[in-house]
């Protein structure tokens, strides 16, 4: 698969009360659900358009402690469910910049094998603010492949960050040409993310 944004990662302390917050949102259930027994956390996934999926994601507290720190911050996440980070997708990760955004690590779960950069902190890469994204490479089969189609869609995605410049060139550099000033807007300005989805009811913002 070509680069692109891959995924947007919403947090929340709970999985069904942030499932429950999310589907009002939406209009929309999940499509998928799953655990990451390395990390200690389930999902509830949305599939969107053109290879694109919401993941909604919090600590599992069934799993044993996973003798690491969990991904996306989750060992800190407290509040209420909001949008926190966005992944994206390149065909590899051997680019000299990209250990800036994690270690690259191997993970699989049922069908699906895939790449993400994790930093060891288990923290957002770079600068913590989760607008500089987290990258990944399948290797196969993507999730929305198994996800229902249910009208969703990313319209757009906003980053907002003082270092808008040093975002927008890495994006550049990632591949992600195609959609800069489209799909996706890097904006100079306080740190912020921002999804505009179309959804079944009308637009929603995340």
């Amino acid at each position: 698969m070509t680069a692109g944004v891959d995924h947007l990662v919403v947090g929340t302390a709970s999985l069904e009360p942030g499932v429950q917050w999310l589907a009002d949102r939406l209009g929309v259930a999940p499509a998928g659900r799953g655990r990451h027994h390395r990390y200690g956390t389930h999902n509830a996934l949305w599939n969107l358009d053109g290879g694109t999926y919401l993941e909604l994601i919090a600590v599992d507290p069934e799993a044993p402690d996973p003798g690491r720190p969990r991904w996306f911050g989750l060992d800190r996440f407290s509040g209420p469910p909001r949008l926190v980070h966005w992944v994206l997708r390149r065909p590899d990760l051997d680019a000299p910049w990209a250990a800036e955004h994690g270690r690259p690590t191997p993970l699989t779960r049922d069908h699906l094998a895939w790449t993400l950069t994790v930093p060891d902190d288990g923290g957002l890469p770079v600068d913590g603010s989760g607008v500089w994204p987290s990258l990944i490479a399948w290797d196969g089969a993507h999730p929305s492949d198994g996800l229902d189609d249910a009208g969703l869609a990313l319209d757009r995605l906003v980053l907002s960050t003082p270092a808008a410049d040093s975002l927008r060139a890495r994006l550049v550099a990632a591949g992600l040409v195609g959609h800069l000033g489209n799909r996706v807007t890097v904006t100079p300005g306080p740190v912020a993310l921002r999804a505009e989805l179309r959804t079944p009811g009308g637009p929603v913002v995340l």
